[in-house]
């Protein structure tokens, strides 16, 4: 398979796991299903990024360059973001009640112990997960590095119920608050490391086995889709972001039968244009969707719009929330990449975003 193919059936599965994520962040989800996306789709991303390590060498990339490239891509966006976040807090302060003094000093603790506002936690802990995870390939032989890559997978579930324990989330000191967050990044660092080296694993594999009719291969892909969804409620309501994986055993297979089906499905698809658009862009929909307020104007558009609407309305309901986030989204996505590229880390205006 060529490298254009490969990359356009990657950001096709990226496409899926922001419209998983925002949908997840739009309360229009029920229980089970909202069990079954959070079971994989953060998973995937890192899943992705570890594929991608193994696809374009990175290990063979000299570490000042790798490391500067990640800083721009992933750090510049986590404090530019931190900042936008915060100044939308403080021009809430008098009108919401859910923004409050504390709230906003909160943030700021959330900020600098690197735990991160809100979505801004993916941007730390995939940043110094691949740091760790390049380190590991690159200087340590495979024998090595996947034992310690395995031992990583239980540190986060092994260690988190301690930390919460020693310090509970309900402690209210700054110094305390401020290391339990410092803490709980940390704990994320394994599970990153751990998934880095699924995709990597992956992308080893795909590359020295046989190839697979595709009709087979789809079918495989449905299977263990299939195999997530039924561990995915054995296991439970999981979350990445507050290191909650309930069973690690089940947290793991789940979310890599997923990322993998989804990667399998879309290796056999046309490039469908939106998707790859919303694939390539999902670090601005990541950034933009929930803290600046665009899920929640959706929200109350399709709200709006259903005082008009004497007709199923529930399906309208979803239909205008959707068509206002893509149309948002979209907006916002040319605006950062032509306008405000420096958001993003870049360093001049993205031509083909």
């Amino acid at each position: 398979m060529d490298k254009s193919k490969r990359l356009s059936y990657i950001d096709m599965a990226k496409g899926i796991a922001i419209i998983l994520v925002v949908a997840g962040h739009s309360t229009l989800m029920g229980k089970g299903p909202l069990t079954f996306i959070t079971s994989f789709h953060m998973p995937l991303f890192f899943i992705i990024s570890g594929l991608l390590f193994y696809y374009k060498n990175t290990k063979s990339e000299d570490f000042k360059s790798f490391a500067r490239k990640r800083f721009f891509g992933m750090m510049v966006p986590y404090i530019s973001f931190s900042v936008i976040y915060l100044i939308l807090y403080y021009l809430q302060l008098k009108s919401s009640e859910l923004i409050t003094p504390e709230y906003i000093h909160d943030a700021y603790l959330q900020t600098f112990s690197l735990y991160g506002i809100s979505v801004l936690w993916f941007l730390p802990a995939i940043f110094f997960g691949e740091i760790i995870f390049y380190f590991l390939i690159k200087k340590l032989p495979v024998k090595i590095a996947a034992p310690i890559i395995i031992v990583c997978a239980f540190i986060p579930t092994f260690l988190k119920g301690r930390l919460d324990v020693l310090i509970p989330d309900t402690v209210t000191t700054d110094g305390l608050r401020f290391l339990r967050l410092f803490l709980v990044f940390l704990l994320r660092l394994p599970g990153a490391v751990t998934f880095l080296g699924i995709g990597y694993a992956l992308g080893v594999i795909k590359e020295k086995s046989r190839p697979i009719k595709p009709v087979l291969e789809v079918l495989i892909a449905v299977l263990l889709i299939g195999t997530d969804a039924s561990l995915a409620f054995l296991n439970g309501g999981v979350d990445m972001h507050y290191v909650s994986y309930n069973n690690p055993f089940l947290f793991y297979i789940a979310a890599t039968s997923a990322s993998l089906g989804i990667l399998l499905i879309c290796k056999h698809l046309p490039n469908i244009r939106p998707l790859s658009f919303f694939g390539k862009n999902s670090l601005i929909v990541m950034l933009t969707h929930l803290d600046c307020l665009m899920v929640i104007s959706g929200l109350s558009f399709a709200w709006w719009m259903d005082s008009f609407i004497s007709f199923a309305k529930y399906y309208m309901y979803i239909l205008n929330f959707t068509l206002f986030m893509v149309i948002t989204e979209t907006a916002l996505i040319f605006l950062i990449n032509y306008c405000l590229f420096f958001l993003i880390g870049k360093k001049k205006p993205v031509k083909d975003p």
